[in-house]
């Protein structure tokens, strides 16, 4: 038994070595803001798209702002769509409120105030102070 567990703790502290999820969206920030390291776009958007494949809905909200300014990248807001979509999906109400912009405003997908509200809607009532605001504007009282 014990040659079985000297045999096994090379491996366990190469899986202690694989990030997680969150620390890859953390250190994809930290390059994209240039905390405590140099800015970096390109080390930035590897980071966050390592975590976006892991379904981290904020790095999919932070890749779409990013090709949506095309940061580092060709702007594509076809692909920004897709992002914020993603995230949208996932419940994160800034990605539901951005979506709900790009509908709107037919960047990367085809105009659809119907969609365009409905997200928007969405991301108000979860209580995002921007989308209750755009509510308020055309609406009244949300």
């Amino acid at each position: 038994m014990k040659i079985f567990c000297l045999l096994l703790l090379p491996l366990l502290a190469i899986a202690d070595e694989v990030p997680t999820a969150d620390t890859q969206y953390e250190r994809g920030m930290r390059y994209a803001r240039g905390l405590e390291v140099p800015r970096d776009d390109t080390l930035a958007r590897q980071w966050l798209e390592s975590a976006a494949v892991q379904g981290h809905p904020k790095a999919m909200y932070v890749l779409g702002w990013i090709y949506h300014n095309g940061r580092g990248v060709e702007q594509d807001n076809r692909l920004a769509v897709e992002y914020f979509r993603r995230a949208a999906k996932a419940e994160l109400p800034e990605a539901q409120y951005m979506l709900g912009i790009m509908y709107a405003q037919g960047w990367g997908v085809e105009k659809n105030s119907n969609l365009s509200l409905y997200w928007i809607r969405q991301a108000a009532d979860k209580g995002y102070a921007v989308a209750q605001r755009m509510l308020e504007g055309f609406f009244g009282k949300y």
